[in-house]
């Protein structure tokens, strides 16, 4: 058998990559390969640290309605074959300034009837005494919530490639593709190798593979910070602090936390989306002080207690579309290349269903899930799209 021909390819050794190649061999798919620009597990991109936020509160009914699914089906699924637990249930609060933004997350939660509670910022601080929430009218209560064990889930995945026979190619760059080969050509730093169907989930090169989708994406580094509590760190553990957010009326003014979880420190960081593109290729050496004192600014606005020490912090990539949905679609050139790019700081959640998407798009061209083809208005690339 060739070494270098493959029944199904995928780029990206993230956490969609990896789902992909999860589904891929659910789906029966026999010689299947990974190419991965670093080492498995690098924290060059978007897929590393300890934990991720889940949840169903989302601007759009679409999202709320996917998430129902993935917490039902794919996690549990995940969960089971990986013999790991990767979702720890952990309450929700979501505040907002009265904007259009945060009304958007109250109309979509209460039109797909989740458990999820809207209620004054009063009665979320009994439940939660951490918290000032100042500026703040109501407070969105998800019960559905939780932590991902973010790198528990990429070492799981990472397991079930190798134990289904994924050829793995580590720190192997893709220098391009030919879509009208037949098979499809990838030409990488170890040679040309051929794929039946092909998985591109490419992260933040994304748009250096693929040209025709650099304009539809912006590379934006974030800062994620990690800060001791001065009070009893037990209050900011699971099970008595919450995950979070705050939406204010800015473009950029977003946050987000979670509980101390995986490593010293409540979790914390803002949410940017717009503003500038960076390059993946040229990281920083090190974070930069204005951006931990912009994270103080927003403890001293939303949490009660003062004194909050850093205990660490770190980079991470988003890879963000014009509207911060997904890109799940076809090459335009090639039915049998599955695109995923733009998943846009909220992707990691999703991953076992957008991996299942992808393999079900390269693989059979088309799919299983009606709430997922519900949604393919809001995962397709333009039509038409010059490339």
């Amino acid at each position: 058998m060739r070494n270098d021909a493959f029944d199904a390819l995928v780029i990206g050794a993230g956490v969609n990559g990896l789902s992909a190649l999860y589904h891929l061999a659910r789906l029966g798919v026999s010689r299947l390969g990974l190419v991965e620009r670093f080492s498995i597990g690098h924290e060059r991109g978007s897929s590393h640290g300890a934990a991720r936020i889940t949840r169903s509160a989302y601007t759009a009914p679409e999202y709320v309605r996917l998430m129902q699914w993935v917490h039902a089906e794919e996690w549990p699924r995940l969960e089971k074959d990986a013999g790991a637990r990767l979702v720890h249930p952990n309450p929700g609060l979501f505040a907002g300034a009265p904007c259009e933004g945060f009304n958007s997350y109250i109309r979509a939660v209460e039109q797909e009837g989740v458990d999820v509670e809207v209620v004054t910022p009063d009665e979320a601080r009994r439940l939660y005494p951490q918290f000032k929430l100042e500026g703040v009218e109501r407070v969105l209560l998800d019960r559905t919530a939780g932590i991902v064990a973010a790198s528990e889930t990429m070492e799981s995945l990472a397991r079930l490639a190798r134990v289904n026979g994924v050829r793995i190619f580590e720190n192997t760059v893709v220098h391009g593709l030919d879509p009208g080969a037949e098979p499809v050509a990838v030409e990488t730093s170890a040679g040309v190798l051929e794929a039946e169907c092909l998985v591109v989930a490419a992260g933040a090169w994304a748009g250096q593979l693929l040209p025709f989708l650099k304009p539809r994406l912006q590379v934006v580094r974030q800062t994620v910070g990690y800060f001791v509590p001065p009070d009893n760190i037990d209050d900011y553990r699971p099970g008595r602090f919450p995950v979070c957010m705050y939406m204010g009326e800015e473009e950029n003014d977003v946050f987000y936390g979670m509980p101390e979880f995986g490593r010293t420190g409540v979790k914390l960081a803002r949410h940017v989306r717009y503003g500038r593109d960076d390059d993946p290729d040229d990281p920083p050496d090190s974070v930069a002080q204005y951006r931990i004192d912009d994270l103080h600014r927003f403890m001293a606005m939303l949490f009660s207690a003062r004194g909050w020490t850093l205990a660490g912090a770190e980079h991470c990539l988003y890879t963000v579309s014009p509207n911060e949905d997904f890109i799940i679609d076809h090459h335009p050139q090639n039915p049998r290349i599955a695109i995923g790019a733009g998943f846009s700081g909220h992707g990691f959640k999703f991953a076992p269903l957008s991996g299942r998407l992808l393999a079900e798009l390269a693989w059979e061209g088309k799919f299983s899930i009606p709430e997922a083809e519900m949604a393919r208005r809001l995962f397709s690339l333009p039509d038409p799209l010059t490339t």
